[in-house]
């Protein structure tokens, strides 16, 4: 790689490891109960996404299987 290219990977390394810093130190902050319920509600929300994927491919499946024979019956009325 080139100076400027090496340059630039340095730079972002080290914004990445300051904001990795900063978020710890932030989440250090929040109070415990907090985390908690931040936890609690990604669960929640987690487990709700799933859910809906699941009844929906699960519904896909049952449209399949009821797929019903069609027969179409001609009749000239020209005789």
């Amino acid at each position: 790689m080139g100076e400027a290219a090496d340059r630039k990977v340095t730079e972002i390394d080290e914004a990445r490891q300051r904001l990795e810093l900063d978020l710890q130190e932030l989440e250090d902050r929040l109070p415990s109960p907090l985390r908690s319920v931040k936890s609690l509600v990604g669960l929640l929300l987690g487990s709700a996404v799933m859910a809906f994927l699941v009844r929906r491919a699960r519904s896909r499946r049952s449209d399949r299987s009821r797929a019903a024979e069609v027969i179409v019956r001609i009749v000239r009325d020209d005789q």
